[in-house]
């Protein structure tokens, strides 16, 4: 059973929360989550993919079908390529997961940990989630914002300078 305030995220591109983004931008931040699909060619089970992502960023919120863009996500459409780094940054380090392996990476001597045993702590923490993919969309997410890397050729993942 996963621990409280671990949640599982979804498998998702963050280059495709962007597009949402920007596709709510030209829709005036607002639209009907099937109209998008239907427009964009998306399955509808993958859009909720990215509109949960989006919404787990903190810059979508989704009543009642609809996507709505909000004020963060505004602000990060308005924002340079860092200042967005330090917005995905900043809402990853208050989600469970993310700040359980920041805690985790802190308590070791060299901040960083072997694959396998990222895997071992995803595996116990979410054991319904396929731990492999799991790790790929951290690793994706955290490079993005900066707050985590992956060195493959030594296998180990780290904490990237705070």
């Amino acid at each position: 059973m996963p621990l409280p305030g671990i949640n599982p995220i979804p498998d998702c591109q963050l280059t495709w929360v962007f597009g949402l983004l920007e596709t709510l931008e030209d829709r005036g931040g607002r639209d009907d989550g099937y109209k998008i699909a239907r427009d964009l060619h998306f399955k509808f089970s993958d859009l909720l993919k990215v509109m949960k992502t989006a919404e787990i960023l903190g810059l979508v919120s989704t009543p009642a079908g609809d996507v709505v863009l909000e004020p963060l996500g505004k602000h990060f459409l308005e924002s340079k390529i860092n200042e967005r780094k330090l917005i995905i940054r900043d809402q990853l380090k208050q989600h469970g997961l993310f700040a359980y392996l920041m805690r985790v990476l802190r308590g070791q001597e060299d901040r960083s940990l072997g694959q396998q045993v990222v895997l071992e702590h995803l595996a116990m923490l979410l054991p319904n989630e396929p731990p492999e993919k799991l790790f790929s969309t951290i690793v994706n997410w955290g490079r993005f914002a900066e707050l985590f890397g992956y060195n493959k050729d030594q296998d180990r993942f780290y904490l990237d300078q705070e």
